[in-house]
């Protein structure tokens, strides 16, 4: 993955993430499973699942609730993702540490619904890695996925650094061609699969309280949001932009109450 975006730092990440951050990718992957299910039935006999960045188990964890009796592989980069899903003892689930770029472990055509959510863009590749869940799949085969679209989440921060720097726009770790809902489509179309529908929602963010926010954004040491503060904090500018930062999301963002994030579910056929 990037440099600020390695398996230590998820793994690191993995306790907070999963804490938090299931308030927006929950509903995503449960909103995902669902239209899966609809067009090509989890149900059918000979089903196999494959959560690819499977996290900290969230789509793992719903589609053995919904699905018993499909056989999951969740695989992550990040042994301390893993290690959460394993703790889970969820039975049919068979779990690997695996680099999403690099499935060769996988013996091609193997699976009937790969699926990824909140993965793909913050690989080094996402191209290669769409390649991957391309071989690995089944011809007739599913794929779903989640992405992230642009995000008011990250506004108190983009808005506190330009009292510093007017023209400062957040380093994300995947270019912006890798939040747009076209542009991914038709990457999906260039590896081979076909069919290809989109859609976009809009689920918010639930922090019980403006301190619930910034101990989640500033100390859950999410790779992520890592690539925006801790430049400064290297600067030593962290007892200046903290309180700044803090007293913007009160004032202008309801507290923390008033986030939500483009979600863009995918769904295409190999």
């Amino acid at each position: 993955m990037s440099e600020l975006s390695s398996s230590d730092d998820w793994g690191t990440a993995s306790a907070a993430y999963a804490g938090t951050a299931v308030y927006v990718t929950r509903p995503a992957a449960e909103q995902l499973i669902s239209w899966i299910d609809e067009e090509s039935p989890l149900s059918r006999p000979g089903s196999t699942a494959f959560d690819n960045g499977a996290g900290s188990g969230i789509v793992t964890t719903t589609l053995r609730n919904r699905f018993p009796n499909v056989p999951i592989l969740a695989a992550d980069l990040s042994p301390g993702m893993i290690e959460t899903i394993e703790k889970k003892r969820l039975p049919k689930v068979e779990c690997r540490v695996l680099d999403a770029i690099d499935l060769r472990s996988i013996t091609e055509s193997t699976f009937t619904h790969s699926l990824s959510t909140f993965m793909i863009q913050f690989t080094p590749d996402p191209l290669r890695a769409l390649k991957e869940m391309y071989r690995v799949t089944k011809p007739g085969g599913t794929l779903g996925l989640c992405m992230w679209g642009n995000s008011g989440l990250y506004e108190p921060w983009i808005e506190t650094v330009r009292q510093f720097e007017p023209d400062y726009t957040y380093p994300h770790a995947w270019s912006p061609d890798w939040e747009d809902e076209g542009r991914i489509g038709s990457y999906i179309q260039e590896v081979g699969f076909r069919d290809v529908q989109s859609k976009i929602i809009r689920p918010r963010w639930d922090f019980e309280s403006p301190e619930h926010f910034f101990k989640f954004y500033l100390e859950s040491k999410n790779p992520e949001f890592l690539r925006g503060y801790q430049p400064w904090w290297d600067k030593g500018m962290e007892g200046e932009m903290r309180p700044m930062f803090e007293r913007i999301t009160r004032e202008k963002y309801g507290g923390a109450k008033d986030f939500y994030m483009n979600v863009i579910l995918f769904l295409a056929r190999k």
